[in-house]
């Protein structure tokens, strides 16, 4: 294995554990705390794209490159303005001395550089959704092949990638509600 998949490998990892087994463990809590929870469901639906682009590069799909940078982009965006169903512009972060609230911003502040630095990373990457013969891209499938091995392994990784096409049809509905509710906000406050 070269330095680079060991690192594609890391990330997948260090991804898992600080956007999906955080989030989740901190979300049960929290259902009783309304600002965390608030938060913690905006960013479970953004970060549902980061499950299709997981089914995406399970089948070998280029445009699993395309969402993994949207994710990555949306996920900060969403922690900070919100989404279709929750506008959080002008609602603090919590800031009770709750050990929930403190570990939610402990959380947020780790995940949204997260996914900055993510942003950078993968920037080159964009290249691989027009052409994915380049063995950096192809390094990229290696976890989520993995990953599948585990979780499916009887379901051919063909299946596994139409179900993230039939997850992005219907995130593309969301994500495009999202933007109508955010602009209406931005104008609503402008006038």
């Amino acid at each position: 294995m070269s330095l680079y998949d060991t690192l594609v490998y890391v990330d997948f990892v260090l991804g898992v554990a600080l956007l999906v087994v955080v989030p989740l463990a901190l979300l049960v809590p929290s259902i009783t705390l309304p600002p965390v929870r608030k938060r913690l469901l905006v960013y479970w639906r953004t970060s549902a794209l980061l499950g299709i682009t997981v089914y995406l590069w399970i089948g070998e799909t280029p445009m699993g490159f395309a969402t993994g940078f949207a994710s990555r982009a949306l996920i900060p965006l969403a922690l900070w303005r919100g989404d279709a169903l929750t506008v959080l512009r002008d609602q603090p972060i919590p800031t009770s001395s709750d050990w929930r609230a403190a570990l939610f911003r402990y959380w947020r502040t780790a995940v949204i550089p997260y996914n900055l630095v993510g942003l950078a990373y993968m920037l080159p990457l964009l290249s691989c959704v027009g052409s994915d013969v380049d063995p950096m891209c192809q390094a990229w499938y290696a976890p989520p092949q993995q990953y599948a091995a585990w979780l499916h392994p009887n379901v051919e990784p063909i299946w596994l990638a139409r179900y993230g096409w039939v997850a992005l049809g219907i995130y593309s509905a969301y994500l495009l509600a999202t933007a109508v509710r955010l602009q209406r906000d931005l104008l609503e406050r402008r006038t």
